[in-house]
């Protein structure tokens, strides 16, 4: 395994995904916010999607970027 090559990967998309990310609740909190929704969704609903997104795509960015330089 190549600890450079993984680190920059790491580096580059976790980052990159950060900002998808956000752009994506960004888009969703205006959409909602224009549909009425209130401060029960935005602590709730909101805040989980928004947890669920981000964790969940570090983990599977880490995974798929140790598989791709594992296999080198």
């Amino acid at each position: 395994m190549r600890i450079q090559e993984f680190l920059i990967r790491i580096l580059f998309f976790v980052p990159l995904y950060f900002w998808l990310v956000f752009l994506f609740m960004m888009v969703l909190g205006i959409i909602a916010y224009s549909l009425g929704a209130n401060d029960l969704f935005y602590c709730t609903f909101y805040c989980k999607i928004a947890a669920a997104l981000v964790f969940g795509g570090i983990i599977a960015i880490i995974v798929c970027q140790l598989n791709a330089c594992w296999r080198k």
